[in-house]
């Protein structure tokens, strides 16, 4: 059956085709006009950036219209005759027209917003001022103060309402139809397609390994994270954060008084002098527990346990350790935020949570600030958990992925064998040597993650353990020992801070690991083969990821104030507090000196002496008044949680 482009331009997919790429017409203007109201906030985005935002935006727009119009599309895919008839279409057109004008409506208010928040709006808005009882006032003034938006905002409801794409005029004839068994094969099949379609606009994409959109995923197309709002649209951030909940205020203490208790500024009295360009190389060790080190379980089994990382045993006999090493967090997406901008997780994953679009203060952009080459490295794919796009946001001016390594030497299943992917790395550390300027490099492994593969000839080779993860560490540790064995005689080696740390813990093997505890210990250490370092492993001081970055920041003696939820572990001063908080789903931990309280539901729920019981079976809560140090402790955590979720709120997490 012939069919005319007359016919083809009134089929239902075709008008929902057209009216679709006329909302993102609309979403783009009014992208350019957002950027046009707040520039002043977007100091230095060129027209190049904004094309570049553009481009990145097109993809939260594509998925936000696919929120909203999912009912639509519906209705205009479903295999069914009726859907060719006016009063039908007429239907589609009012319910097309409500929701779209919605979305323009919150899209456009947020023009005006995003002067107080510094960020797109969320859903957390409606718990946030739930209990305004002024809000038709806020809003008529708003109106006044920002007419050109409102006039903008009125344009382009009443263009999407002209524009709006409606060609069936008279209900289709029943001779018109084909066969009733090629009509509904045909249309069964566009319609999956359609939701084929749907379904990928919805995650902003189709491959197998990429991570559904998020909020933060919008930092990929930016250079600092507060130009995420140009390239997200608010219907997007509403309507992916409707399922979260927003922090509740605590009100522990004045708002006055709070600072005097915990503040995260740090710095604020620099030593004085110059700063020290050494150069400085992180390893994120995937899933590397302290129960994996033989160094750190001397005395396990008798004095017998080996554990699995000869190398990095070796190393640690080297270099400036502690005993005892937190992770901030459980998951590899909270590893960055707490290693390289003092955030420890709370609750959630920062990454992923409402307020991921916040401006940090991170170490890559410091550094980068006073002359530094930085470059991120992980042989995973580059859309993997949002890596790229965070690494972005925090300063990393360059990112070596899957992407540009290739496929070549392959697991099968998640990453680059860390072996092959290690010389890369130290091909490229070389490179950036040769640049004549100080580096900040970071690289993240990846073999030691499930299924735990290791390459087929190391098969025979690493056979020693109890469970598949010990294997993997064994390979992991293998491949570290080859790349220092590639940069070690190389004249910038002695000039270098290594630093290691492990993104979580893995699988736990030991029963002593399996507890609040166990599931956070990690090892931390600094590696400095030109003496920078006294060799010594610190059984009195604790770690924690958060201290990472003013740890470093110390040795190089930097000189600017910065925020941080972690502390420089090497401190000297008077006023060092021996501390770590973490947080696992609502029950958070704060250690001090010997003694770890654990909080839930703002209720001390039990006292541990962590060090005479690593295995957390005595919970000395009943003897809670023989501990002088408690009232401190809770002042202490409860001053880091109201900080934590004030400062979320107000994205105000940088120094003054």
């Amino acid at each position: 059956m012939k069919i005319s482009f007359d016919r083809f331009r009134k089929e239902p997919g075709f008008v929902m085709a057209v009216n679709f790429i006329v909302m993102l017409v609309i979403y783009m203007i009014t992208r350019w006009f957002f950027f046009y109201m707040n520039s002043h906030h977007f100091q230095g985005v060129t027209f190049a950036d904004m094309l570049t935002m553009s481009w990145g935006g097109l993809r939260f727009d594509i998925s936000a219209l696919c929120y909203l119009n999912i009912l639509c599309v519906l209705l205009q895919f479903l295999p069914l005759k009726m859907r060719h008839t006016v009063k039908y279409q007429q239907f589609v057109k009012i319910v097309f027209l409500v929701v779209n004008i919605i979305g323009i409506i919150v899209n456009v208010a947020d023009i005006v917003y995003f002067e107080f928040g510094g960020r797109r709006t969320t859903w957390i808005i409606f718990s946030e001022f739930g209990g305004e009882s002024n809000l038709a006032k806020i809003f008529l003034d708003s109106i006044t103060g920002y007419w050109k938006v409102w006039l903008f905002g009125i344009a382009i409801i009443i263009a999407s309402i002209f524009l709006y794409y409606s060609p069936i005029k008279k209900d289709r004839s029943k001779s018109d139809y084909p066969s009733s068994k090629l009509y509904y094969t045909l249309h069964s099949v566009i319609f999956l397609l359609a939701a084929l379609l749907t379904f990928a606009g919805l995650r902003g994409g189709l491959a197998w390994k990429m991570h559904p959109l998020r909020q933060d995923s919008a930092e990929i197309y930016c250079n600092k994270p507060i130009q995420a709002a140009i390239v997200l649209n608010t219907p997007f951030t509403m309507l992916t954060t409707m399922h979260k909940k927003g922090y509740k205020t605590p009100q522990f203490f004045k708002e006055e008084e709070l600072d005097s208790i915990f503040c995260p500024i740090r710095n604020t009295v620099p030593n004085g002098g110059e700063m020290k360009k050494l150069n400085v190389v992180v390893f994120l060790l995937e899933s590397f527990s302290m129960e994996y080190t033989g160094f750190f379980n001397k005395e396990k089994d008798g004095g017998k346990y080996q554990g699995y990382t000869p190398f990095l045993d070796s190393l640690l006999c080297n270099s400036y350790s502690f005993e005892y090493g937190f992770a901030n967090g459980s998951r590899s997406v909270d590893c960055m935020p707490a290693s390289f901008a003092g955030i420890p997780r709370y609750i959630d994953p920062y990454c992923y949570y409402i307020y991921s679009n916040n401006t940090l203060q991170a170490l890559p952009q410091m550094l980068k600030d006073e002359g530094y080459n930085t470059a991120f490295f992980h042989g995973a794919p580059n859309t993997t958990l949002g890596f790229k796009a965070f690494a972005k946001s925090i300063g990393f001016e360059q990112y070596f992925g899957m992407d540009e390594y290739g496929n070549k030497d392959f697991d099968g299943t998640w990453a680059i064998f860390d072996e092959p992917y290690l010389e890369y790395f130290a091909q490229h550390t070389k490179e950036y040597a040769k640049k004549g300027k100080p580096f900040f490099l970071t690289v993240f492994t990846a073999s030691s993650h499930e299924p735990f593969s290791i390459p087929d000839k190391y098969k025979n080779t690493f056979t020693r353990g109890d469970i598949p993860m010990h294997r993997s560490i064994s390979y992991v540790d293998h491949s570290l020992k080859q790349y220092f064995d590639k940069v070690k005689s190389e004249p910038w080696f002695n000039n270098t801070i290594f630093v290691f740390t492990a993104d979580h813990c893995g699988v736990a093997y030991r029963d002593d690991y399996n507890n609040d505890m166990g599931r956070f210990l990690i090892p931390i250490f600094f590696y400095t083969p030109g003496g920078q370092l006294p060799i010594k492993c610190d059984s009195t001081r604790l770690i924690q990821q958060t201290d990472i970055m003013p740890t470093i920041l110390g040795i190089l003696n930097y000189q600017k104030p910065y925020f941080s939820f972690g502390k420089n572990a090497l401190d000297s001063s008077p006023s060092y507090v021996n501390y770590v908080f973490n947080d696992r789903n609502g029950t958070s931990m704060y250690y001090l000196d010997d003694l770890m309280i654990e909080y839930r539901n703002n209720k001390l729920m039990a006292i541990y002496e962590y060090k005479k019981d690593f295995s957390l079976k005595n919970n000395l809560l009943v003897k809670k008044n023989k501990f002088e140090q408690l009232p401190y402790m809770q002042s202490q955590m409860k001053a880091i949680l109201q900080q934590y979720i004030t400062r979320m709120k107000q994205n105000n997490l940088t120094a003054p």
